[in-house]
């Protein structure tokens, strides 16, 4: 036989991986089939809404150039008709989802821009805000919430749970309004704002320092709900776990506190973080659209309370389809950190372990 043929297989051997088995690749792209048809329906529903609820809002955009006698009527009928807010509301809410499927979304009335642009760089502003607050206001939770669970009974442990206590009892709005009263007194923060009031800095170096100068007082008032919440899950979750017996196994076998912290306390026991990171994720965007009109912050929460108060439809339908993305993609990754950290909730038809 030559040697270049392949070699037969005997019975018993083992095959190809069951990674790339016809049945597994047929099963995951049936999951990720339901779960994109999910996020589309879901989608649909909440643009539906939204620009049904903004239709029964009294006026629309050009309402109050009424009054202003340098406006002719003619004009501003004129106006509505080019930007079709003559039209039925079926008929436009039609209009706007044909131009998604186009990625177009409109022009902003009160911006005079398109709103895929508007939408895309006031994200991009929010997630200055919001990953800080979500890495250490979920990772200094984990780390905190664990160390809490082995002092419990003693002096740190109490403090710890007064802390967090009125950490968790303050409301985005009243945090803020305090950070700001912080920043008028004493001076050492800007009062709002992304750019100070000279101007950017020239140099990255220096415009780096800037930025990070006006987001620690809305960083900072974003990241302690979140670590409140986030401590009191991971030290019942911790408890608990520290009373498993392999937790007393591994201190019997000699093993060093930091490795039984870190892999028999802290992992084992980090599951209901990751559960409930969904909701965190959506306290972010609800919390960061308060703190950017308190802090005047050019992000999505600024430019949603521009669209309502302008009403300006396009605007605001582009920020509740950039919201709900953002929403998505942070509970698409808090499900696949779970999956990846806890194989009983693999991909589908993965087999559990016996």
């Amino acid at each position: 036989m030559n040697p270049s043929d392949p070699q037969p297989r005997h019975k018993g051997s083992p095959g190809p991986p069951a990674f790339f088995g016809s049945r597994r690749v047929a099963r995951i792209a049936l999951a990720v089939a339901r779960r994109a048809l999910t996020i589309v329906l879901l989608m649909l529903l909440v643009s539906a809404a939204t620009f049904g609820l903004s239709a029964l809002i009294p006026g629309d955009f050009f309402t109050t150039h009424q009054t202003d006698p340098t406006i002719r009527r003619e004009t501003l009928e004129m106006l509505r008709e080019r930007y079709g807010l003559d039209r039925p509301v079926l008929e436009q809410y039609g209009r706007w989802l044909a131009g998604l499927a186009r990625l177009d979304l409109g022009e902003s009335l009160f911006y005079r821009q398109p709103v895929l642009r508007i939408i895309v760089d006031a994200v991009l502003r929010t997630l200055w805000i919001g990953i800080p607050a979500l890495l250490i206001g979920l990772l200094g939770g984990v780390a905190v919430g664990t160390l809490h669970a082995l002092a419990r009974g003693r002096w740190p442990a109490r403090i710890l749970d007064f802390l967090f206590s009125i950490a968790m009892s303050l409301p985005s709005l009243l945090l803020g309004l305090l950070a700001l009263l912080l920043a008028a007194r004493t001076g050492w923060f800007p009062v709002g704002g992304a750019v100070s009031a000279a101007g950017a800095p020239s140099g990255a170096g220096a415009w780096l320092l800037d930025r990070a100068h006006h987001l620690v007082l809305p960083v900072l008032c974003l990241t302690l709900p979140i670590l409140a919440a986030v401590e009191r899950v991971q030290c019942a979750a911790a408890e608990s776990t520290a009373k498993e017996a392999f937790v007393a196994g591994a201190t019997a076998r000699g093993l060093g506190p930091r490795r039984i912290y870190l892999f028999h306390i802290l992992l084992p026991s980090i599951n209901p973080v990751l559960s409930i990171s969904g909701p965190i994720i959506g306290g972010v965007l609800s919390g960061s659209l308060v703190l950017e009109i308190l802090f005047s912050w050019p992000g999505l929460g600024q430019v949603t309370y521009e669209a309502l108060y302008n009403r300006d439809p396009y605007l605001l339908m582009g920020c509740v389809l950039g919201s709900g993305l953002l929403l998505i993609a942070g509970n698409q990754i808090a499900d696949l950190l779970l999956r990846i950290l806890d194989p009983r909730t693999g991909m589908p038809g993965r087999r559990a372990p016996r």
